[in-house]
């Protein structure tokens, strides 16, 4: 228990309160760098503080005198453990050696068996006196511990000033830290020269609880020891995405490793200078963009062989109350994505190829050669009437002939018109389409009509879709053509769930579904639908017209056989 009581103690007590709170902070996130040595720091200046405030309580000569010794013990410790905090700090722990770590524990260990054992030799104090406050009459080493300790002090500040020019990021808390480090050192000047300057508490005191408030400004303002801000920093040090930070102006103002790779150019040559002249071959980045949504999607960068595709991401940055602050822009590269995609759609387009083939040889089978056949028979049963003398009977049989003929030839000219649409449709299938409903209602008279939503238009159905989808719309209007006797066949292409439905409906004749499904033009559309996994659906009634619903999916299965190959 003290054996005064006064008002000078209060704030005393509450430096030791508060540097007490201070380490137990420190402690609970030792894990941090810098965190234990900061720890143990505010823990030495808890008892420094609370020694200084027992000294002044103290009645007798001889119990200030103790205290003021208690006060000196700790001056060592709290100097060489300010300083490993100052390197764990500023990430120079590989400064704390063996060696290093030998020299500052002797420092300590002499200066305190130096102090322990003062009555014996006197190389610390010579004599003291108190009036109020003690003063005393320093030994030779005295002299040579605060020399050490002075220069000890001062190597913390050309480091702090070291990662205050170094590291940005840094500046604001190692200015706070700074400030702090000036006043503690003033004051461990005053202490060693016994300068005790007018004011209305003792200079020390102010100056430890000014020291104390600049590190809580610090830690708790810019949080130098939660992982969380340190975590994000690394992150975006380490993130594959290119970041760069643009003022109002476009500016860059800030970017990570990977953007400076991107853009080939370090973070200190180009920061400040507008985004425009780092990336003059970048068009969609020459003007400043918008909002998210007139944001391209991706831009592309380099030429030759080092050119790269990146998708952006775009996000204004705005303050609590809206205030335009600058724009985020992210980088990704997706040049691999891109090539495998091309190279995906490379096989789809073989593969659909192969398949379209063998559909092709199964109609030419089915069709043109069963044609020939019969138009062959034709010729025969003609020549064996020729040679009986029948000639009214030839004459019939060389007019059937002549029709077949005359179909045959109609279906090979149909024949090489749809083969020569496919092949236009690999390019732009919507626009090929347009073009061969406009020469097919030429050829035949009858009018169509296509309707296509906008989402199609734009990012098209994929060549696997569209080649099967192109062979329905053609393999559905020869039968208009041939059977329906129809005036308009509507075409009409929609989003379904999954996927893509194309309906072809016409005003035709119609016919019988209980009669007649089995012919070749049906099986074949179904067969086409099915095998890529769709759906096929027909619907039609005697004068009520035809109506073909199929559905694709969006990502269509091929199943190829080997007698699809080679039929």
């Amino acid at each position: 228990m003290p054996d005064q009581f006064t008002l000078d103690l209060l704030p005393r007590f509450a430096t030791a309160l508060f540097a007490t709170g201070l380490a137990i902070f420190g402690w609970r996130r030792r894990a941090v760098p810098g965190a234990l040595p900061f720890a143990i720091l505010m823990a030495l200046e808890a008892l420094w503080a609370g020694g200084t405030a027992l000294q002044v309580s103290a009645r007798t000569e001889s119990a200030k005198i103790f205290w003021f010794k208690f006060e000196y013990f700790w001056q060592g410790p709290i100097i060489v453990v300010g300083l490993c905090f100052v390197l764990q700090f500023a990430r120079l722990s590989w400064c704390l050696n063996r060696f290093t770590l030998g020299l500052l524990s002797a420092f300590i260990l002499s200066g305190s068996l130096l102090i322990l054992t003062n009555d014996l030799h006197h190389a610390i104090w010579l004599d003291f006196s108190a009036d109020g406050m003690v003063y005393s009459l320093r030994g030779v080493g005295s002299l040579f511990l605060n020399g050490i300790g002075l220069g000890l002090a001062l190597l913390n500040l050309p480091i702090l000033l070291w990662l205050f020019i170094r590291s940005p990021q840094h500046r604001l808390p190692v200015a706070f830290i700074l400030c702090g480090q000036l006043a503690v050192r003033l004051v461990y000047l005053f202490w060693i020269t016994e300068i005790n300057p007018e004011m209305p508490t003792n200079f020390d005191l102010f100056a430890v609880n000014f020291s104390s408030i600049m590190y809580v400004i610090a830690l708790f303002g810019f949080r130098i020891f939660d992982p969380i801000p340190m975590a994000r920093r690394t992150v975006i040090e380490q993130m594959r995405e290119g970041m760069i930070v643009l003022d109002t102006q476009w500016n860059i103002v800030d970017l990570n490793v990977a953007a400076e790779k991107i853009l080939g150019a370090s973070a200190a040559r180009i920061k400040g200078r507008a985004l425009s002249q780092i990336v003059a071959a970048a068009p969609e980045l020459r003007a400043p963009i918008g909002d998210a949504q007139t944001a391209p999607s991706e831009v592309t960068l380099g030429t030759g062989a080092a050119t790269r595709i990146y998708a952006l991401h775009f996000s204004p940055l705005n303050d609590a109350r809206g205030f335009s602050l600058g724009y985020l822009i992210l980088l990704h590269d997706v040049t691999k994505q891109k090539r495998a995609q091309h190279q995906l759609v490379e096989q789809q387009r073989v593969v659909a190829t192969l398949e379209e083939r063998a559909r092709l040889a199964r109609e030419l089978h089915d069709t043109l050669v069963q044609a020939t056949a019969s138009i062959r028979m034709q010729a025969e049963t003609a020549n064996v009437l020729l040679a009986r003398g029948d000639t009214a009977t030839t004459r019939d049989c060389l007019a059937r002939l002549a029709d077949m003929a005359h179909d045959t030839h109609l279906d090979l000219r149909e024949y090489i018109f749809e083969t020569s649409a496919a092949r236009a449709a690999e390019e732009n299938f919507f626009a090929a389409l347009r073009a061969y409903l406009a020469q097919f209602s030429q050829r035949w008279a009858i009018q169509t009509r296509l309707r296509v939503p906008a989402e199609f238009e734009q990012s098209g159905l994929g060549i696997a879709v569209e080649t099967q989808l192109l062979r329905i719309i053609q393999e559905s209007l020869a039968n208009v053509r041939k059977h329906s006797s129809a005036h308009c066949a509507q075409i009409v292409f929609a989003r379904a769930p999954n996927g893509v439905q194309l309906c072809i409906e016409d005003d035709g004749c119609g016919f019988d579904l209980a009669r007649d499904v089995s012919g070749f033009g049906i099986r074949s559309m179904r067969e086409r639908a099915q095998t890529f996994g769709g759906a096929f659906e027909i619907q039609s009634a005697p004068g009520k017209g035809t109506r073909i619903v199929v559905t694709m999916p969006d990502d269509p299965k091929f199943v190829i056989r080997h007698s699809d190959i080679h039929p």
